[in-house]
């Protein structure tokens, strides 16, 4: 073989290489975008007026909770170069009685299903 050859045979085989390639992501896309619509299919449904509902709630527990209760919150204070007081780290501590009181409101929304853990009287 000659060197042209050669070269006409390795950008043969890389333009091969880069389609393969380019399948692989088209395919790897598709598959994503199934995984997605299997995990859709087992999620609850629920109305645009549910999900109003939801928002509402949502939204009514985030103004229920007192942010300016200053327990909330871990201050650090400094002294800079000037001697002025400076916040050096400013943190809420609290997100998880936050999430209790949001939550709180979703869960007035529902009510509790039985789970039955037989196969048969779930078809």
């Amino acid at each position: 073989m000659t060197t042209t050859e050669l070269q006409a045979k390795i950008e043969a085989l890389q333009a091969a290489l880069e389609t393969k390639a380019q399948e692989q992501n088209t395919y790897r896309s598709q598959i994503d975008a199934l995984k997605k619509q299997l995990t859709d299919l087992n999620k609850p449904k629920l109305t645009m007026a549910q999900f109003d509902e939801l928002t509402e709630n949502v939204e009514y527990g985030i103004g229920e909770f007192d942010f300016d209760d200053l327990d909330n919150y871990s201050i650090d204070y400094g002294i800079d170069y000037d001697n002025r007081v400076t916040c050096e780290s400013f943190c809420f501590d609290n997100a998880d009685e936050l999430a209790r009181v949001i939550c709180e409101k979703v869960y007035q929304m529902f009510g509790e299903a039985n789970e039955d853990n037989n196969q048969e009287n779930q078809d």
